[in-house]
Formats: C-alpha cells, sequence, structure tokens
C-alpha cells in the first residue's frame, strides 16, 4: 500500500435488504436519513441483476430490473445518459414523468430534486458520490482513467457550485466499489495523462484511480474526514459486482437521489 493510499480512509459498503442488490455507506445511511445512496450488485447467480442498457443484455430484461430497483427505493424517476469517458456533467432541474429518462451523452449527473434518482453506470470504473448535506444537492459521477484526467471530479464540483451554490467545505465524496490500485495496471501513457507534472513509469504499473480522486478533491478544498473511498474491488472481490477486466460483459448502477 502506497503512502497516498494509506491516507485516504476506507469504508466498505453494506449489503441493503432491499430485495434488489444495493450496496450503501454505512455511515452516510446514519448520518443522512434523506438521502438514498448506494451500488447494485450482480445478486443472485442464475439472474445476474444487470443493468446495463447499451451492452448485450436483453432491453427488456433490463428495464424491468430498472423498474424493480425505483421501486424499492421508493424514488419515481431516474436518470441516465449513455456514457463516453468524459467530463460533461448534465444538471436536471425540471419536472421528469415517473420512469427511466435517458440523455443521448454524460458521464455526470447534478440535482436537488426529491425522487429523482441520478444513476451512472460501472464495471471497474469509479463511481463518485459527492453530496451537499447544508442544500441537499447532489452530484454522481463516472470516472475511468480519462474521465479523471479530464477533470470529471472537478466539473462535478463546479456544476454542484453554478446550480445549488455548493462550496468544497460542505461537501462530502465517496469513491464507490471498483478496481482496486493492486489490479488495476496501466501504461506509461495513462500515468503521464493522470499527472502530467510528474515523470511516467517506463512499464505498465498499477494505478489506483480512487486514491488519485481522494488527492483531487482534498486539493478542491474537501475536507480530508469527508472523503471516503470502498473496500470493494470489483475485480479481485468476492464476485459481488460485475467487472469489465475479469470479462463480465454486465454493468451495475451507482444511484444517489434525495428521497421523495
Amino acid at each position: 500500500m502506497t503512502q497516498q493510499q494509506a491516507s485516504v480512509r476506507q469504508v466498505t459498503e453494506t449489503l441493503v435488504p432491499l430485495g434488489v442488490p444495493l450496496w450503501a455507506h454505512p455511515e452516510w445511511g446514519e448520518r443522512f436519513s434523506w438521502l438514498v445512496q448506494g451500488t447494485t450488485g450482480v445478486g443472485v447467480a442464475d439472474d445476474a441483476f444487470d443493468l446495463g442498457l447499451f451492452g448485450a443484455a436483453a432491453a427488456g430484461e433490463a428495464l424491468g430490473r430498472w423498474a424493480a430497483l425505483r421501486r424499492a427505493l421508493g424514488m419515481p424517476v431516474a436518470v441516465h445518459a449513455r456514457q463516453v469517458h468524459g467530463r460533461e456533467v448534465l444538471a436536471h432541474t425540471c419536472a421528469y414523468p415517473a420512469g427511466l429518462v435517458v440523455a443521448e451523452t454524460g458521464d455526470g449527473h447534478v440535482s436537488a430534486t426529491p425522487g429523482l434518482l441520478l444513476a451512472v453506470s460501472v464495471a471497474d470504473c469509479v463511481p463518485i458520490f459527492l453530496v451537499d448535506a447544508r442544500r441537499r444537492a447532489l452530484a454522481l459521477l463516472h470516472a475511468g482513467w480519462r474521465g479523471v484526467a479530464a477533470g470529471i471530479l472537478e466539473a462535478g464540483a463546479a456544476r454542484l457550485a453554478e446550480q445549488a451554490g455548493s462550496v468544497a467545505a460542505d461537501l462530502w465524496l465517496h469513491c464507490g466499489p471498483a478496481i482496486c490500485g493492486r489490479c488495476y495496471q496501466v501504461g506509461p501513457e495513462v500515468h503521464a495523462a493522470l499527472r502530467p507534472d510528474a515523470p511516467p513509469p517506463a512499464a505498465p504499473t498499477p494505478v489506483d484511480l480512487r486514491a488519485e480522486l481522494a488527492s483531487r478533491a482534498r486539493a478542491l478544498g474537501v475536507p480530508a474526514a469527508q472523503v471516503s473511498v470502498s473496500g470493494h474491488c470489483t475485480r479481485c472481490g468476492p464476485g459481488a459486482f460485475f467487472s469489465h477486466r475479469a470479462g463480465s460483459p454486465g454493468r451495475q448502477m451507482a444511484v444517489l437521489g434525495v428521497r421523495a
């Protein structure tokens, strides 16, 4: 474990008894009674809870699982988008009809609307949960290495400031289940993109995206005590989550919302 990894507080999500496989931040569940938060998991082996809309899963089956998730969470509306590993963060301020709303492209969402469930698709990439507890404003971001390098976290924080007047000192950040720093080996070009001011390694070397994001959050001014990372690895964990690098075509959803 590197010094950077050791300096980040680790929180391991726990499975919530809802009838759908949802792994939630246990401390946030106690601290923020108004918050809906978590990352879906694989569920049962013979009926995997694949929520992917743009992969191999049958659309009808995926939509049925989305409806089950909304019912279990008591959220009338869910919003999602086709993700492109960029830094565009969509703000949702208008009323939507009940159901699933899918935007054309976007790697993040911001909202303060009760009953509106934000969702990003992950299967090794990092789901970033940003909560402004003072204003009950939220951002949910999808971060692979390209998104981290492009500044998806910084864009999400800026969107919260623009839409809700959020300031870094009021933000709570959690990086959810994702591939860990031991499993995620990448080439020198990735290290160069993530840290352009530092010399990259000469050969493929592991990188910890969650530790990098935690460092960036602190650089934005988010208090260290309000920053945490998941203890779950999607690649080397016990199989609770889909992993692209492990060969799984399935996708889980990170979800975040203000209770209706």
